[in-house]
């Protein structure tokens, strides 16, 4: 059954993303993408592999190589219906960005993880005490939950993740997180265009209930205060959808 969602309803979700999300930090003020050996694009959205296959370039064009890029996620609920049979998140990603022109051996498939702290934990043991800068290539609306679970790996596997090599890991990591209208993310290939839009909307709706639950558990508690205005709008949206 299709769902129609009202102006209203766009604008709440622009409301919550804008706030809800992490900003692109992975350039200087000359607007020089950072020296990164890693990139990592991640989750069943191929948006991630278009941003981490343009860092492929731009790094190329800056520095003269070619780094890293590191492609995430295992077979997810929505991927086991919607990629070929049998392919996870990881390797559709790779697939993506071999077809714009990356070669292999500059692309690893980390595809064990079934929910966003193992896809995490498959990236800190991946890239730790080796001392290398990554670049965080990720859709608006997966930003902030993987940036604050990252960043609280040492909590969630304590036995796993050394606190002074994640620290390390952290403060060498950057983001590459594009704008998006909530237009463009409804897309086919990624669910999120189906029946008007529920997938997504329903997404963006958990993010503020999913930050508030999961804070000092799974996630990395805020470091700013959510307004009132984005507690009104998400709490609008999770009215409405379930």
């Amino acid at each position: 059954m299709e769902k129609f969602f009202t102006e209203r309803d766009y604008v709440d979700a622009e409301i919550v993303l804008d706030q809800l999300s992490v900003k692109t930090n992975c350039f200087d003020k000359s607007g020089k993408v950072v020296n990164a050996e890693y990139l990592v694009c991640i989750d069943d959205d191929i948006a991630s592999a278009f941003y981490a296959t343009d860092m492929y370039y731009q790094i190329h064009q800056t520095y003269g190589y070619y780094p890293t890029i590191l492609c995430v996620g295992g077979v997810g609920p929505l991927s086991k219906y919607t990629n070929d049979k049998g392919e996870s998140e990881g390797q559709k990603l790779a697939h993506v960005c071999k077809t714009l022109g990356v070669l292999s051996s500059h692309i690893k498939v980390l595809d064990k993880g079934t929910n966003t702290g193992l896809n995490c934990l498959d990236i800190y043991n991946e890239v730790a005490n080796k001392g290398w800068t990554m670049i965080m290539c990720v859709t608006k609306r997966l930003s902030l939950r993987l940036k604050q679970t990252f960043e609280y790996l040492d909590h969630q596997y304590p036995y796993q993740v050394n606190q002074f090599s994640l620290a390390k890991v952290v403060s060498s990591t950057f983001y590459y997180v594009p704008e998006e209208a909530v237009e463009d993310m409804m897309q086919i290939y990624n669910c999120k265009g189906l029946c008007k839009g529920v997938m997504l909307f329903s997404e963006i709706a958990s993010i503020y209930d999913r930050t508030k639950r999961y804070s000092g558990e799974l996630q990395k508690p805020l470091d700013f205060d959510i307004t009132r205005e984005v507690a009104g709008a998400a709490l609008r949206l999770a009215k409405n959808i379930r």
